[in-house]
């Protein structure tokens, strides 16, 4: 488990309540994104549609938003706090300086991405199978 706590100097901490939306699918700002420190989030997309998915429940350790913070694109998901929450917000101005300062986490996060995408791709390789007829 990488030790955040050398980031509370340059980042927010950020609290939120138990249901609370802490990004919605779609919003433009801000360009953040947020490593939890304590609690519980749900990531969804397309939230409240009757095509609602449930993506990703993350826990402490792990981050949301950084497609939004390092594409400067609108969020991708909507993450809602399933219990009180504790974050690091990091945004533009700090991001790089992690990046620059602090490899252990820089890694840490590139490893993740990198989990993240396997395990997507595993998923599409499944659901390809699955609409082709193949057994798995």
């Amino acid at each position: 488990m990488i030790d955040f706590s050398q980031l509370k100097n340059m980042c927010a901490s950020k609290k939120f309540s138990e249901g609370v939306i802490i990004i919605r699918e779609g919003d433009t700002s801000p360009y953040c994104m947020y490593i939890i420190l304590k609690g519980t989030v749900a990531v969804y997309k397309h939230y409240g549609q009757p095509d609602e998915l449930l993506v990703a429940t993350l826990v402490p350790g792990e981050f949301f938003g950084e497609m939004s913070l390092f594409l400067l694109q609108p969020r991708s998901a909507t993450v809602i706090a399933l219990e009180q929450v504790i974050a690091l917000e990091i945004n533009q101005l700090n991001a790089y300086e992690i990046i620059e300062n602090h490899s252990e986490i820089s890694l840490f996060m590139i490893k993740t991405l990198c989990t993240r995408i396997n395990e997507l791709n595993q998923k599409m390789k499944v659901r390809t199978r699955i609409q082709e007829g193949r057994t798995i």
